[in-house]
């Protein structure tokens, strides 16, 4: 007989868990995408690459985010992997409300989702599936175009805070 693990109460405590897994490192991006009423993105450390061969890499996006609308029906979304010393890009993106842009310098990719400047790294997808779990969805998406644009190294989030290869 299996169990469903989402039926299961857990008897770990939301915050201690957090705190755990924020024990692992990880690089930082913003997703983005382009709607009618212009660019929106957000910032994510929930990104990972899930297959080479085809290429498909994911993001989550929470049921509760202001965004999460917007990238549950997106068709096409950009993964612009941030370098040391956009951390300030990091918060922008990161902070309440629709429009983040501002005055971020972007241009629109092969997918027309946004392309950011200086970004370290860029990916283009095609959405590809939406998975939902638990209090999450998981959009996977095709990568179309890759583009490395940036010298230099990752910006990283480990334990809190910002932090620079050594």
């Amino acid at each position: 007989m299996t169990t469903d693990v989402f039926d299961l109460d857990s008897a770990v405590d939301a915050g201690h868990l957090r705190e755990v897994l924020g024990k692992f490192a990880t690089g930082v991006a913003v997703v983005a995408t382009t709607t009618a009423r212009g660019p929106v993105g957000m910032t994510v450390n929930s990104f990972c690459s899930v297959s080479l061969n085809p290429p498909v890499v994911l993001f989550c996006v929470r049921h509760q985010s202001q965004l999460y609308e917007v990238f549950s029906a997106a068709t096409t979304f950009s993964v612009n992997v941030l370098a040391e010393g956009q951390e300030a890009l990091s918060k922008q993106f990161a902070s309440p409300g629709y429009d983040r842009f501002g005055s971020v310098r972007w241009r629109p990719g092969v997918t027309r989702s946004p392309v950011l400047g200086g970004a370290h790294a860029v990916l283009e997808c095609l959405t590809h599936q939406l998975l939902p779990t638990g209090d999450h969805d998981i959009v996977l998406g095709r990568v179309v175009a890759a583009h490395p644009l940036s010298p230099g190294r990752p910006l990283l989030f480990h334990a809190g805070g910002y932090r620079e290869l050594a």
